[in-house]
């Protein structure tokens, strides 16, 4: 458009193709208002706002503000007469361009609508996303955070995680301790069982512990014990639970083999 075309269509701005131009804004900006006002309280109807991290459901309610006023601005040129064909045209490459070049960006982004909307995991959830473990800190736009029990800090691109094998151990709330112990063959089944069945009460455990043998091996008797915990509490009471294991098959004389070699030589 030239300066001339500029200067001749502002000059042919009068009041009466004003006056239908900010009504229309008026009763736009009055409608996108309630529109956004629905967005949000359906949000809150459907308690879609418990699985959507507020800084998305902010950037939703962004995106479309500015979808709606950009259609509303397009309405009103075209009222004025003026040829948004173009117009649209120009926005529409350059909105191909954006998402070129953002790519990546936008590729995490539908990567943590995926996990918000389907919820494999949440805050606090002890998880393993592909070969890393911890406890998820925050989805954010881009990254979901895990915090490791040795204090570090992961940050895994929405887009892998969602595409990643994602094991949550805290989802059900409750896990079961499973350990394998060897035991020489001389000691009693039963002597076993309960020492085992000792060893096993611990104030955190959420049940009754189940002891099995569980296999022959070539030195020694495999015995496989069983117990149920909160998921908080998996690490604190497996490790008390080897400890306790260890004093009680002390206290009772119950061995446990370790590999050997007996040599035996001919005196021939």
């Amino acid at each position: 458009m030239s300066t001339e075309a500029i200067a001749d269509f502002f000059a042919g701005i009068t009041l009466k193709k004003l006056l239908p131009v900010a009504l229309i804004l008026l009763i736009g900006t009055v409608i996108i208002r309630l529109l956004l006002r629905l967005f949000d309280k359906s949000l809150l109807r459907t308690k879609l706002d418990r699985k959507i991290d507020k800084t998305l459901q902010s950037t939703f309610h962004t995106l479309l503000r500015v979808l709606l006023y950009s259609l509303l601005v397009l309405i009103a040129l075209g009222s004025l007469g003026v040829d948004v064909t173009s117009l649209i045209a120009l926005v529409s490459v350059l909105s191909l361009a954006i998402s070129l070049a953002m790519q990546n960006v936008l590729t995490n982004v539908v990567g943590s609508i995926h996990l918000l909307a389907a919820r494999p995991i949440r805050a606090g959830d002890f998880v393993q996303i592909g070969d890393d473990s911890g406890t998820v800190e925050e989805i954010t736009m881009s990254y979901t955070v895990l915090l490791t029990r040795d204090g570090r800090r992961i940050y895994i691109p929405n887009s892998d995680a969602a595409a990643a094998r994602i094991c949550n151990y805290s989802m059900e709330g409750k896990r079961l301790i499973e350990l394998m112990v060897t035991v020489d063959y001389a000691a009693p089944t039963q002597e076993v069982y309960a020492a085992l069945r000792e060893a096993a009460k611990h104030p955190k455990a959420a049940g009754q512990c189940t002891v099995r043998v569980n296999a022959f091996l070539d030195s020694a008797v495999e015995y496989r014990i069983e117990v149920p915990v909160a998921s908080g509490d998996y690490a604190e009471v497996r490790y008390a639970l080897l400890e306790q294991i260890k004093h009680c098959f002390d206290e009772r004389k119950i061995n446990i083999p370790f590999p050997q070699l007996d040599v035996h030589i001919d005196p021939k």
